[in-house]
Protein backbone atom coordinates (compact mmCIF):
# COMPACT_ATOMS: atom_id res chain seq x y z
CA UNK A 1 0.00 0.00 0.00
CA UNK A 2 1.05 3.59 -1.06
CA UNK A 3 0.63 6.79 0.82
CA UNK A 4 -0.33 9.97 -1.55
CA UNK A 5 -0.90 12.77 0.65
CA UNK A 6 -1.67 10.03 3.90
CA UNK A 7 -4.51 8.62 1.87
CA UNK A 8 -3.76 5.10 0.99
CA UNK A 9 -3.97 3.85 -2.50
CA UNK A 10 -7.26 2.49 -4.14
CA UNK A 11 -8.07 0.97 -7.60
CA UNK A 12 -11.18 2.81 -9.08
CA UNK A 13 -13.66 0.56 -10.82
CA UNK A 14 -16.31 2.88 -12.96
CA UNK A 15 -19.63 1.02 -14.06
CA UNK A 16 -22.50 2.44 -16.09
CA UNK A 17 -26.54 1.54 -16.28
CA UNK A 18 -26.98 -1.69 -17.99
CA UNK A 19 -30.44 -2.13 -16.59
CA UNK A 20 -32.95 -0.20 -14.04
CA UNK A 21 -36.05 -1.56 -12.67
CA UNK A 22 -38.16 -0.50 -9.67
CA UNK A 23 -36.49 -2.75 -7.40
CA UNK A 24 -33.04 -2.79 -8.02
CA UNK A 25 -30.56 -1.43 -10.46
CA UNK A 26 -27.53 -3.62 -12.48
CA UNK A 27 -24.25 -1.82 -13.66
CA UNK A 28 -21.95 -3.11 -16.22
CA UNK A 29 -17.97 -2.50 -15.90
CA UNK A 30 -17.12 0.57 -18.02
CA UNK A 31 -13.62 1.10 -16.79
CA UNK A 32 -11.13 -0.32 -14.09
CA UNK A 33 -7.80 1.67 -13.40
CA UNK A 34 -4.55 0.02 -13.78
CA UNK A 35 -6.76 -3.25 -15.57
CA UNK A 36 -7.33 -4.73 -12.06
CA UNK A 37 -10.84 -5.63 -11.43
CA UNK A 38 -11.05 -6.97 -7.39
CA UNK A 39 -15.01 -7.11 -7.99
CA UNK A 40 -17.28 -8.47 -11.01
CA UNK A 41 -18.21 -7.11 -14.62
CA UNK A 42 -21.69 -7.00 -13.18
CA UNK A 43 -23.25 -5.90 -10.12
CA UNK A 44 -26.41 -4.96 -8.83
CA UNK A 45 -26.87 -2.01 -6.37
CA UNK A 46 -30.55 -3.37 -4.46
CA UNK A 47 -32.76 -2.14 -1.79
CA UNK A 48 -31.15 -3.59 1.93
CA UNK A 49 -33.22 -6.52 2.72
CA UNK A 50 -32.90 -6.76 6.52
CA UNK A 51 -31.18 -10.30 6.52
CA UNK A 52 -28.33 -8.59 8.85
CA UNK A 53 -27.70 -6.51 11.72
CA UNK A 54 -27.15 -3.90 9.94
CA UNK A 55 -28.40 0.12 10.68
CA UNK A 56 -28.41 3.57 9.13
CA UNK A 57 -28.55 1.55 4.97
CA UNK A 58 -31.01 1.76 2.58
CA UNK A 59 -29.00 0.16 -0.70
CA UNK A 60 -26.96 -3.11 -0.77
CA UNK A 61 -24.23 -3.58 -2.82
CA UNK A 62 -23.96 -7.91 -4.64
CA UNK A 63 -21.74 -8.78 -6.83
CA UNK A 64 -22.99 -11.07 -9.49
CA UNK A 65 -20.61 -14.36 -8.97
CA UNK A 66 -22.86 -16.82 -9.98
CA UNK A 67 -25.56 -17.41 -12.84
CA UNK A 68 -28.38 -16.16 -10.80
CA UNK A 69 -28.43 -13.08 -8.67
CA UNK A 70 -30.00 -14.92 -5.34
CA UNK A 71 -26.74 -17.09 -4.48
CA UNK A 72 -24.48 -14.10 -5.71
CA UNK A 73 -22.25 -12.64 -3.08
CA UNK A 74 -24.00 -10.04 -1.27
CA UNK A 75 -20.98 -7.36 -0.25
CA UNK A 76 -22.17 -4.63 1.71
CA UNK A 77 -24.75 -2.07 2.45
CA UNK A 78 -23.67 1.50 1.75
CA UNK A 79 -23.20 3.60 4.75
CA UNK A 80 -24.29 7.32 3.73
CA UNK A 81 -21.91 9.81 4.12
CA UNK A 82 -21.66 13.66 5.24
CA UNK A 83 -21.01 14.13 1.25
CA UNK A 84 -24.31 13.78 -1.06
CA UNK A 85 -23.36 10.79 -3.32
CA UNK A 86 -20.75 9.19 -1.18
CA UNK A 87 -21.32 5.97 0.27
CA UNK A 88 -18.99 3.02 2.06
CA UNK A 89 -19.03 -0.42 2.93
CA UNK A 90 -16.27 -2.75 3.06
CA UNK A 91 -15.75 -6.14 1.87
CA UNK A 92 -14.06 -9.12 3.96
CA UNK A 93 -12.03 -11.60 2.93
CA UNK A 94 -13.80 -15.38 3.48
CA UNK A 95 -10.12 -16.86 3.66
CA UNK A 96 -8.55 -14.34 6.06
CA UNK A 97 -11.27 -12.53 7.38
CA UNK A 98 -9.38 -8.98 6.64
CA UNK A 99 -11.69 -5.44 5.71
CA UNK A 100 -11.11 -4.06 2.46
CA UNK A 101 -12.86 -0.13 2.59
CA UNK A 102 -15.13 0.35 -0.77
CA UNK A 103 -15.88 4.12 -1.34
CA UNK A 104 -18.86 4.54 -4.04
CA UNK A 105 -19.60 7.65 -5.38
CA UNK A 106 -22.78 8.25 -7.59
CA UNK A 107 -22.99 10.78 -10.57
CA UNK A 108 -25.34 13.22 -9.98
CA UNK A 109 -28.54 11.15 -12.28
CA UNK A 110 -27.23 7.65 -10.79
CA UNK A 111 -26.18 6.25 -14.33
CA UNK A 112 -22.60 6.08 -13.61
CA UNK A 113 -21.33 4.26 -10.07
CA UNK A 114 -17.52 4.68 -8.92
CA UNK A 115 -16.18 2.08 -6.63
CA UNK A 116 -12.42 2.57 -5.13
CA UNK A 117 -11.24 -0.40 -4.03
CA UNK A 118 -8.49 0.03 -1.19
CA UNK A 119 -7.35 -3.02 -1.20
CA UNK A 120 -6.50 -4.85 2.26
CA UNK A 121 -6.85 -1.55 3.62
CA UNK A 122 -10.20 -0.48 6.34
CA UNK A 123 -9.72 2.12 9.33
CA UNK A 124 -8.93 0.90 12.34
CA UNK A 125 -10.76 4.37 13.51
CA UNK A 126 -13.00 6.79 12.49
CA UNK A 127 -11.53 9.86 11.87
CA UNK A 128 -8.77 8.20 9.09
CA UNK A 129 -12.39 6.96 7.38
CA UNK A 130 -13.31 10.59 8.07
CA UNK A 131 -10.20 11.77 6.43
CA UNK A 132 -10.26 9.34 3.73
CA UNK A 133 -14.48 10.96 2.89
CA UNK A 134 -13.24 14.11 3.00
CA UNK A 135 -10.96 13.58 -0.59
CA UNK A 136 -14.32 13.10 -2.23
Amino acid sequence: MTLQNNTPDYIRHTYKVTNELKSYTVYGIDEVKGNKNLLTDILRIEPYQGKSNATNIDDYLRLRTTTNWSTSEQVTGLRPTAKKGVFHGDRVNKETGKRTLLVFTFSEDRKTLFIDVYRGFYPIHNGILQNIISTY
